[in-house]
């Protein structure tokens, strides 16, 4: 074993788990995985993709320096740094990886995208690994898809109830302009395709505007408009042709300036149309303002406007491996809830000294949850908001200085209920922590 290499371990120690390697047909596939088996990575490969499945990642980052191999996972959302490996025993791996995704294992400078399958424990994973040269060495991804439920509706990614019903009814009224927002890659996009799913779109002709190289997956009974920004086409070319076709929602997932907007607000006032829009925002009053900062016609948006979303992403706990604490009356008090309903809190699993120490006081190593894999958390759900605009809130909107603040304050005197209040009911459910749902709001 040469220095910087980690040991193999092996075969008839692996964990249990079965390879489908690329090819285009049965022969080659198998051709390619008998290849893979005798090379000196295939141990690790083996041990380290087991290893991610076993702790939910759904994405492994790989950094290779010219001395070692950062390894990172993706669990639930959040970044957890794994053990470095030796550069060589990453080398090994990585072209045992490269072989079973059907790629040279030699190219390392050269974007690569291949494909491969993983069965672990009665369940198939397909996976896509991605390798593309950089300035301090390569950098690999491997996506392994989990096969999680589709989330198709308002219901599946976790808006309660009568948010559901509130939101379902505005966007089925004939008229009015509905806003969209969240942070990207935290959901938003789900959050818009289970928006437009939700909606009464077998029942009117229903059409989403999109930019050509950022294009969403299909949603049935809704028909797809496309420019493309690079060759100088906009939104307003698209909707000169649409428009013959007398729509009855329109749905824009990007709102770059003012014009798209506007085309908007003026479908609503003017065409008595339902319109949507999306937008980045941290919450509903920010993407408000957001909208105003594109500088449209104040007055038509303000006019149009009947509501605005909000989301973030919020780890669950684990139900096996979750701990119940009791909270300081102060801090329950802050956080407005009843004292008498809420007798306790729940944080993700904390040993105590009395579990990491044996009686010599040497530590002990603690097996992690087998539901979770450690971390505390399994899988993760939506906090939602959802912000009604009356006539006090668009006189906010047209104030002639807006600003965030003044915004929240007439969401605030109207009845609006914050993205933190509704997390806060999952918090006393024990449904999340309270550590977590700071974290998630601090974004």
């Amino acid at each position: 074993m040469s220095e910087g290499e980690l040991n193999p371990v092996p075969i008839d120690q692996l964990p249990p788990l079965k390879f489908t390697a690329a090819g285009d047909n049965p022969d080659l596939r198998e051709a390619n995985l008998q290849a893979v088996k005798p090379s000196p990575g295939y141990s690790y490969l083996v041990v380290m993709v087991a290893d991610a499945i076993t702790k939910r990642a759904d994405l492994v980052l790989m950094d290779f320096t010219p001395n070692a191999v950062g390894v990172r996972y993706q669990v639930d959302g959040l970044w957890h740094n794994m053990p470095t490996m030796p550069r060589t025993s990453g080398d090994y791996m990585l072209a045992s990886l490269k072989q079973l995704a059907g790629l040279d294992y030699r190219e390392r400078r050269a974007r690569q995208v291949g494909q491969f399958v993983a069965e672990y424990l009665k369940k198939k994973h397909k996976c896509q690994l991605t390798s593309q040269g950089i300035s301090s060495g390569e950098r690999v991804a491997l996506v392994i898809n989990r096969d999680k439920p589709p989330l198709e509706n308002l219901e599946d990614i976790g808006m309660r109830p009568g948010m559901q019903s509130q939101l379902i009814q505005l966007m089925n009224e004939p008229t009015g302009l509905i806003l969209i927002s969240g942070l990207p890659g935290d959901g938003l996009s789900t959050t818009w395709r289970a928006a437009l799913q939700s909606t009464d779109r077998f029942m009117r002709d229903f059409y989403v505007v999109e930019e050509k190289s950022r294009q969403e997956p299909e949603i049935i009974n809704v028909s797809r408009e496309t420019y493309d920004s690079s060759r100088g086409e906009t939104v307003l070319e698209v909707m000169k042709s649409l428009m013959l076709r007398e729509p009855n929602v329109v749905a824009f997932t990007e709102l770059a300036d003012a014009a798209a907007l506007n085309e908007l607000s003026k479908l609503a006032n003017e065409h008595e149309m339902t319109t949507f829009g999306r937008l980045p925002a941290r919450h509903a009053t920010e993407a408000v303002m957001r909208a105003l900062m594109l500088k449209p016609d104040v007055p038509a948006f303000a006019q149009a406007l009947r509501a605005v979303s909000g989301q973030r992403l919020v780890r669950l706990l684990c139900q096996t491996c979750r701990q119940a604490y009791q909270p300081n009356p102060n801090l329950i008090a802050q956080l407005g809830l009843p004292p008498a309903r809420v007798p306790v809190l729940y944080r993700h699993f904390q040993p105590s000294p009395e579990q990491v120490l044996d009686a010599s006081g040497r530590p002990i190593e603690i097996a992690p949850c087998e539901n979770c894999g450690g971390p505390g958390y399994y899988e993760r759900t939506g906090i939602f908001e959802l912000l009604l605009v009356d006539d006090r809130f668009r006189a906010a909107m047209q104030d002639p200085e807006p600003t965030v603040q003044k915004l929240a304050a007439a969401a605030q005197q109207s009845g609006h209920i914050t993205l933190r209040e509704e997390g806060i009911v999952l918090v006393a459910r024990g449904d999340t922590s309270l550590d977590e749902l700071q974290r998630v709001l601090k974004k």
